[in-house]
């Protein structure tokens, strides 16, 4: 994948983390709606969208979110009908639709169209469990090509996250308020209820939805020891519930487990719990089963989409770790060419000269491939990725380990410090760029000491690294950010670096370019002979704003 592609691919990825992780942090559907909106914002125009939501048994269609720049009527429709909208076309096939000018102007025509004639629609369905529970669409009243197929491809995978989103957040709405108003509404609530006798271990009550999910009539459930339900990892849990409860301990009313169905699959379950006792003796329990199976799918394509981002974050480090190696590189490439230079000055033979001439053209080719890798390694724009500071410096020190060996190293994280939003490479390439320069720094002290300290101060993340090393002349202190400066290899003048450490003056410049490009600033403070000090800080952000 070229940089575009990579970058497009991870906006996806990060999309698809965002809305499957909206599903915990926002308090009700109408924000989980906005969260999905802004998610989508990221990766497509979505300034015309809408979630339309189905019920195909009453024939039943409404909006709970719409925005809209030309059509203000979204009306809840009570007598759907599949043939006369777009968004009926899409519950029909159960499939993406992407329609063009042309195309709507034909189905407009066959009365097809309800509303405002876009000039580009597209719509993916939100099913779930084989069931269209609705629709996902956007629009344009102004640009005819605004949307590819690609687009729409992007579309229908987001909406499958996004119909797990709406389900587990519909549900999770629904057993809230059935808590909250009617604890032990039973036969028409969304998820399993049920009570058990514990003296005779035998379910004693079980709703129909309980019945629906797991394929047991009520008849066979209550014939049925619960140990019969479970797979072995939960009835042990089970049963060591059971004993702590009977032995007067406290245990926690809400639990998972693992359910066999009748047709031998599993079900993720969790477990509201109410425990009953009579004269202080535990005699059954009661139950909210609530189907957790697509949840925990959600959470592993989560975790997917995670490792597919960090797969593209060393592919950004090796870049940059790329960029480092190619400054060397050139500079032996352009030994070599002044030597072939000197050689061909006092060629005779013309075979040796033209063997010259080669060399000296491969060699050239190799300085112009490692100057666009330099520029490569330099140059990618900043992009916003949430990430923990601490995480990211454990990293690079892993990263560096080999170079630390003999140095005194001590971590002094803050607890509870923000997730930072920069550039997660950016910031890694610092890092890496600052440690390295300690580890130089101390090459001659006899008892190296690195220090690395992050804290959160108002609305800044901060780190800093510090090192009992060689220090910098107080004269040349305004120069370590100036690229091509360099205080090491023959530019030691006070020998403080151990022969064989050399620089190529661009660490300490990217450093300072890649701080402020994600909006934050550098301090340095040392004294020759005694160490150096680097505190960078960082602007505590949220996604999309300041």
């Amino acid at each position: 994948l070229d940089i575009t592609d990579r970058r497009r691919a991870e906006n996806i990825n990060q999309a698809l983390f965002n809305i499957s992780n909206a599903v915990n942090t926002t308090l009700n559907l109408k924000d989980l709606f906005v969260s999905i909106h802004n998610s989508l914002g990221n990766i497509m125009d979505v300034n015309n969208f809408f979630i339309a939501l189905v019920d195909i048994k009453e024939h039943t269609l409404h909006f709970p979110y719409h925005v809209d720049t030309v059509d203000d009527d979204f009306s809840s429709i009570t007598d759907f009908n599949m043939e006369d909208s777009l968004t009926g076309l899409v519950v029909s096939q159960r499939s993406p639709v992407l329609m063009k000018k042309n195309q709507l102007e034909k189905r407009a025509s066959q009365n097809g169209v309800r509303g405002v004639l876009p000039m580009i629609w597209m719509g993916a369905p939100l099913i779930i469990k084989d069931e269209v529970i609705g629709v996902v669409a956007a629009q344009s009243y102004l640009d005819p090509n605004l949307y590819t197929e690609q687009d729409l491809q992007i579309l229908s995978m987001v909406s499958d996250q996004i119909a797990i989103a709406i389900d587990h957040k519909r549900t999770q709405d629904a057993l809230m308020k059935s808590e909250e108003k009617y604890r032990y509404l039973f036969e028409n609530a969304p998820s399993g209820i049920f009570e058990i006798d514990l003296e005779k271990f035998r379910f004693i009550h079980v709703n129909e939805f309980m019945c629906k999910n797991t394929g047991y009539s009520e008849k066979e459930f209550l014939s049925m020891n619960p140990l019969d339900l479970l797979t072995e990892d939960s009835k042990n849990l089970y049963i060591g519930r059971l004993e702590k409860l009977s032995a007067g301990e406290m245990v926690s009313g809400n639990v998972e487990y693992n359910i066999i169905k009748k047709d031998g699959q599993q079900l993720n379950v969790f477990l509201n719990n109410d425990f009953i006792y009579k004269n202080g003796k535990l005699i059954g329990a009661r139950a909210v089963a609530h189907d957790i199976t697509e949840r925990k799918k959600a959470e592993e394509e989560k975790i997917k989409a995670q490792k597919i981002s960090a797969e593209h974050e060393k592919m950004a480090l090796v870049g940059q770790i790329a960029g480092k190696i190619a400054h060397d590189f050139n500079n032996m490439l352009t030994i070599i060419m002044g030597n072939i230079d000197l050689a061909l000055m006092d060629c005779k033979d013309v075979a040796i000269e033209k063997t010259l001439e080669l060399i000296y053209k491969e060699t050239m080719r190799g300085k112009h491939l490692t100057k666009n890798l330099v520029a490569f390694a330099r140059d990618q724009e900043p992009r916003q990725e949430f990430f923990r500071i601490n995480e990211k410096i454990d990293l690079v020190i892993n990263l560096l380990k080999k170079d630390l060996e003999g140095i005194e190293l001590i971590r002094e994280y803050k607890t509870g410090v923000p997730e930072l939003l920069a550039d997660p490479g950016m910031i890694e390439n610092a890092l890496i760029n600052l440690i390295q320069n300690a580890i130089h720094a101390t090459s001659k002290i006899e008892q190296p000491r690195i220090t690395i300290k992050t804290d959160c101060l108002d609305d800044k993340i901060c780190f800093e690294i510090e090192d009992n090393g060689c220090g910098i002349p107080k004269e040349q202190l305004k120069n370590i950010f100036i690229p091509s400066f360099t205080l090491k290899g023959d530019k030691d003048a006070t020998g403080s670096y151990k022969t064989g450490i050399k620089g190529v003056g661009y660490g300490l410049s990217n450093v300072k370019k890649y701080i402020e490009q994600n909006n934050g600033n550098i301090f340095i403070q040392s004294v020759f002979g005694s160490g150096t000090k680097f505190t960078i800080s960082l602007p505590v952000k949220e996604l999309g704003g300041s």
